[in-house]
């Protein structure tokens, strides 16, 4: 029997409430029992929003300053060392709200491309998920950059018959999305096609697209000139995607980070990246075989596993439950993610029945879960950077629960037809 079975506001409400009430729950029970104890990129945040709070710069100190990640996430985190200190607790409570707040963005997106069960469904989906619980305890860019694509995703499609507006509104969710993460520069483009696909329309999509990169590079600008300045050559956002498409292309490679070659030791940022970028897609043009085999294969490893919540909070864990509780956490980790995946994949398949394989490439749900599967699979993999498509595998997974409920209900009602006949 299906939660929904006579429509309204009063019975969506319930429904939002269930699920942010679990996913709050959850979050509050992991923020309580596990401390914030940074380490890798989560450290490196920390020491670059102190800094920024202390108004020594961004970087790693006086003299030290960097681009190598991008700037928002330690930016966001050092407004509430400059509030309240340096202290975790107002970040978790921050984590805990854009958590839930991307639970509700991702329900109201699939409200509307799919109903109201499939939103219920996804959002519980999102709620029990144990790496975005574990994330809560974590400074990292991922719940950030999640919530922001979300917001950007619920503006573009509810103001779909006010181009020019939600032009300008997404132009600044997008220098906001792009700060987090540089991935999404490529997104106004992938919803021009979505656009143009769905609507069959081309002059006002593309204006909007145009629109949109404007207003997000004129915002982006500031930053750009203060790297430009810093490092003697133009970068817009950070010094990583040379390092990041070398790491994933080059002879010893296999497909996951590494370390840099000696020689890029001495050099400054830019230098590095455009160098390393450089050896990367000399590599792809000797080994153009390789390259193609290589990523198909980084498309399929980065889905093999989800436990980095639990290792980038295993310093936390250890110092409130010992060594022993880690490994039973990464396995049920990636045991939900597995359970998860394979929903998403039955979902896409059922939509693929539903209404297509064309139309099916370019519902936002499958585009975006593909885009985001291309950028990594071309570059380099971690579990950690299938996080942006979590959300479309929980809206597709909660189709695939959604469609196994209402066989399982036809099949009852089949069965009790024949038993009375």
């Amino acid at each position: 029997m299906q939660i929904f079975s006579n429509t309204g506001e009063a019975s969506e409400k319930r429904s939002l409430f269930i699920v942010l009430l679990t996913a709050l729950i959850l979050r509050v029970i992991w923020a309580f029992i596990v401390p914030v104890v940074p380490l890798s990129d989560s450290y490196a945040y920390d020491v670059f929003a102190r800094n920024l709070a202390s108004g020594v710069g961004y970087g790693w100190g006086p003299g030290n300053l960097a681009a190598h990640w991008p700037v928002g996430t330690s930016f966001i985190y050092s407004l509430f060392y400059r509030g309240f200190g340096v202290t975790y607790v107002p970040i978790v409570v921050f984590n805990v709200c854009i958590s839930l707040g991307t639970i509700w963005l991702a329900m109201t997106l699939a409200t509307r491309w799919f109903g109201k069960q499939v939103a219920f469904n996804a959002g519980l989906l999102l709620a029990f998920w144990p790496a975005q619980i574990e994330f809560v305890s974590i400074l990292g860019s991922e719940l950030p950059f999640n919530a922001l694509l979300m917001t950007w995703l619920v503006i573009w499609d509810s103001m779909r018959s006010k181009p020019w507006i939600a032009g300008v509104a997404l132009g600044v969710v997008a220098a906001a999305t792009c700060y987090v993460r540089p991935t999404a520069l490529l997104i106004p483009v992938v919803l021009l096609v979505i656009d143009m696909a769905r609507d069959r329309r081309f002059v006002e999509p593309t204006l909007k697209a145009a629109m949109t990169l404007l207003i997000a590079c004129l915002l982006i600008a500031p930053w750009s000139i203060r790297n430009t300045r810093l490092l003697g050559s133009f970068v817009q956002i950070s010094t990583n995607g040379g390092v990041n498409f070398w790491e994933g292309n080059n002879p010893t490679s296999d497909g996951s980070t590494q370390a840099l070659p000696a020689e890029t030791m001495n050099m400054n940022e830019a230098l590095r990246d455009r160098y390393l970028g450089r050896l990367a897609a000399a590599y792809i043009r000797e080994h153009p075989g390789k390259f193609i085999v290589r990523t198909l294969s980084k498309a399929v490893r980065l889905y093999s596993h989800e436990s980095i919540g639990v290792y980038w909070n295993k310093a936390g864990l250890e110092s409130r439950f010992g060594y022993r509780v880690f490994t039973p956490l990464k396995v049920f980790s990636s045991f939900y993610w597995a359970c998860a995946l394979m929903l998403g994949l039955g979902g896409l398949i059922g939509l693929v029945r539903q209404i297509g394989p064309v139309r099916a490439l370019f519902h936002p749900a499958v585009t975006f879960w593909l885009y985001f599967t291309a950028v990594y699979a071309v570059t380099v993999i971690q579990d950690r950077y299938h996080f942006a498509a979590v959300p479309f595998i929980a809206l597709l997974g909660g189709l695939a629960l959604t469609q196994l409920s209402s066989l399982r209900v036809h099949s009852t009602t089949t069965d009790s037809a024949i038993a009375v006949a």
